[in-house]
């Protein structure tokens, strides 16, 4: 370690060097603060052996300039003085020295406190290390979190894209869906289709828990649930023997394939999901409805009050002994089925008061003469107004049908 001896005595100086020299540091002597000053500047010295008086400026005046110097690195600084008194170790102190020495200088005290900073200074400089990988760990983490947080927007999209186009139409029902995810990607998921030219199938499913697990989970039913039998749909069912016909599934049994499909593994996976399958019968003027688990539905007949349908089930996933039935809904022109997550309900306010199902009963009667599109609207201001923002802490969705004479 280099050590700058500033003295204005040519005799302290060669004194001080020679005893440096003996106890294995680089000695570098210079007369007055003027060279002292550009030498740390150049040279990054960081440890001064520097008299207090010396013509041309004082060692307080030097550890001043360089505590002024906002150098990136630290430099220990002791004064060496033959004032006494407490009024000069205060001021020395104030003016940045980090330790003293009194005149006579006694060479085994000056070697104990130049081994107590260079203690200090490697601490500094390994206290600058950790720094200095903590900062790259920080900019490396900064940098990974924007690759994920452009990938789960990307996810978000695709998510997004997987819905049902708005306010659409599929032999005669009306069909509109809600959807704010908690973040970027949800475990909610609705959907509608055509299963052949007298029914249509639907679905919403929610996912247990958020994120990107729930989100993967809810895609992967997404590409299931299809009526495209290239896929192996568990939809319907086609007869292997003429003529070929393709049997649309009652909702239970498709409920029950998907329960045998997606059992839980305590082991490895945790996931699990509620859902609500129905199938559309557009000649009968019939829904075929299995709930597993999932929020009861509301149904909203034309001439009629708001009820709560379904008596519960069992989640998808968790057992194999789990029992599936569907029950039957007679539906006339302008009756509305609302199906949703328990987001909706579950949205606590300010006072950890939750949404409810009674106010979102009232708030479905209450918007009956509006449609469904502005139905939806209004539910999702309501409930941004109890939550008090438009970030909920579970993901939000809802899926709207409404029939009409030509269903």
């Amino acid at each position: 370690m280099r050590i700058l001896v500033v003295d204005d005595s040519a005799m302290i100086r060669s004194m001080l060097g020679h005893s440096l020299k003996g106890w294995g540091y680089q000695p570098v002597a210079v007369d007055n603060i003027e060279k002292a000053s550009q030498l740390i500047l150049t040279e990054n010295i960081q440890f001064v052996l520097t008299d207090w008086i010396m013509p041309g400026g004082t060692g307080p005046t030097l550890c001043r300039r360089i505590r002024d110097m906002d150098l990136p690195y630290y430099v220990y600084i002791i004064l060496i003085t033959s004032l006494e008194g407490s009024q000069s170790l205060v001021e020395g102190i104030d003016a940045g020295a980090d330790d003293f020495i009194h005149k006579p200088i006694k060479l085994e005290e000056l070697h104990a406190r130049i081994r107590a900073g260079e203690r200090m200074l490697q601490l500094e400089h390994t206290l600058k290390e950790r720094n200095d990988k903590l900062q790259e760990i920080s900019r490396n983490l900064i940098a990974a979190q924007e690759i994920i947080n452009r990938d789960l927007v990307l996810a978000g999209n695709m998510q997004r894209a997987l819905l049902p186009t708005s306010s659409s139409s599929l032999q005669g029902v009306s069909i509109d869906g809600l959807f704010c995810p908690s973040s970027h990607v949800s475990g909610d998921i609705f959907n509608f289709f055509r299963l052949d030219e007298h029914h249509i199938g639907f679905y919403v499913a929610d996912v247990a828990g958020h994120g990107v697990a729930a989100a993967m989970l809810s895609f992967t039913l997404s590409r299931l649930l299809t009526p495209d039998m290239s896929r192996g749909s568990p939809l319907k069912l086609k007869l292997s023997d003429p003529p070929f016909y393709e049997i649309v599934m009652p909702s239970s049994s498709v409920v029950e394939e998907l329960n045998v499909q997606f059992q839980t593994d305590a082991t490895h996976n945790i996931l699990y999901f509620t859902m609500i399958y129905g199938v559309i019968d557009t000649r009968l003027h019939v829904i075929d409805i299995c709930q597993a688990g999932h929020p009861n539905p509301i149904y909203l007949p034309k001439e009629g009050s708001a009820q709560f349908i379904g008596e519960g089930g069992f989640p998808v996933g968790i057992t194999t002994l789990a029992e599936y039935e569907s029950f039957r809904l007679d539906y006339n022109s302008g009756d509305r089925l609302f199906l949703y997550s328990d987001g909706i309900t579950e949205c606590a306010n300010a006072n950890n008061e939750l949404f409810g199902t009674d106010r979102l009963l009232m708030l479905v009667s209450d918007t009956r003469h509006l449609p469904i599109n502005e139905v939806l609207k209004k539910i999702e201001a309501e409930i941004s107004i109890w939550r008090g923002s438009n970030e909920f802490e579970d993901d939000v969705s809802m899926l709207v049908l409404e029939m009409s004479s030509n269903s």
